[in-house]
């Protein structure tokens, strides 16, 4: 009976322990460049000490606010979610600097998936 109690304090308190200070902080810069057009140009990356930058063109609504967005946490991704335009769009240069506890591996912006894979110092 001991044992059974030892075994369910240690699972206890490497529950508590493993309890992490994770946190998603998160910035986004957004830049009008006019009407919306077909052509999707590549996400850019940037990878630092202090997080990740993405760079990347997006159709909003014309009146978007870098306050019209959400990101959450699902497993090992983080989700970044866009308000569904409902007026007429015009196309966004979006600026987005991330810095997330526990790493992620994979973020979708939008409606695109991207892996996240670290590359060995040079």
């Amino acid at each position: 009976m001991k044992q059974l109690f030892f075994i369910a304090l240690t699972v206890t308190a490497m529950g508590i322990c493993s309890c992490s200070n994770a946190f998603i902080n998160q910035s986004m810069q957004v830049e009008k460049m006019g009407p919306c057009t077909g052509n999707k140009p590549p996400i850019k990356m940037n990878s630092n000490i202090n997080g990740e930058r993405y760079e990347f063109m997006y159709c909003l609504d014309e009146d978007f606010d870098s306050k019209d967005y959400t990101i959450t946490r699902n497993g090992d991704s983080l989700l970044v979610n866009f308000k569904t335009p409902t007026k007429q769009t015009a196309l966004f240069k979006i600026t987005l600097d991330i810095d997330a506890k526990p790493a992620y591996h994979h973020i979708k912006l939008g409606d695109q998936t991207i892996a996240i894979v670290p590359t060995d110092k040079f």
